[in-house]
């Protein structure tokens, strides 16, 4: 089915959101800050990128997106957040994301848009 990158800096949900894509057949890595999933996507061919918008340090998920989009600008972004509104989807559509789901969310929700992307 494809690679997948999921950026969460929570450990419990990066590693359940692996754990149910890998379930549904795609091979998944992850990173818990920006700069990790920043030099995985320039080293690797994901298909599909989930990121969480709010991360540590000095880059957060739109840096993430805008820098991805650049280098694999086919892969299929959803960007993550428990922030929501008009304005943060413009912004997050605006940086190169093609999807935008807030939390919480349901794994079979971010399943539907992952295969309606292909």
């Amino acid at each position: 089915m494809g690679r997948m990158l999921i950026v969460d800096d929570e450990q419990e949900i990066r590693n359940l959101m692996a754990q149910n894509f890998s379930m549904e057949g795609l091979e998944v890595d992850t990173a818990s800050v920006a700069e990790e999933a920043i030099l995985k996507a320039k080293s690797k061919q994901y298909d599909f990128m989930l990121v969480d918008l709010v991360l540590p340090g000095r880059l957060n998920g739109l840096d993430i997106i805008q820098r991805v989009r650049k280098v694999l600008p086919d892969i299929y972004i959803v960007a993550i957040s428990g922030f929501c509104g008009n304005e943060i989807s413009e912004r997050v559509i605006h940086a190169g994301a093609n999807n935008f789901v807030t939390k919480p969310f349901e794994h079979e929700e971010l399943t539907r848009l992952i295969k309606k992307s292909k």
